[in-house]
């Protein structure tokens, strides 16, 4: 995966605006939009400000891109921000898998386990 791949995915996985990240790192809205199509690249400078922007805005960001460059899938991103990304019609899938998980862990699938 290219950097600038790494780094659109990462900032629509977390939901982070290019406005407010541009913000926070101290550069220009265009040159994050420039960077994030890879149009333009950055200084190391430039791109170490972004990522901590980056980090202070959505904790395990940071993680999450290095982990794309380094070839990992979903490295650190939280349980909400992966259901959030499923698509609709593979919902039941994905809760079939969860609950054979369970079930094969020897969990109860009773109520109370999921309220407990």
């Amino acid at each position: 995966m290219l950097i600038y791949e790494a780094f659109d995915q990462t900032l629509k996985i977390y939901r982070i605006g290019g406005r407010a990240l541009a913000d926070k790192a101290q550069v220009s809205e265009s040159m994050v939009s420039q960077f994030r199509r890879g149009k333009k690249g950055v200084t190391d400078d430039t791109l170490d400000k972004i990522l901590d922007a980056m980090q202070e805005i959505e904790p395990e960001s940071r993680s999450y891109f290095c982990g794309l460059l380094a070839g990992s899938s979903l490295q650190n991103v939280g349980v909400i921000n992966a259901i959030d990304d499923i698509p609709e019609d593979e919902i039941p899938r994905v809760l079939i898998a969860i609950a054979r998980k369970w079930q094969n862990s020897g969990k109860s699938l009773g109520i109370e386990a999921l309220v407990g």
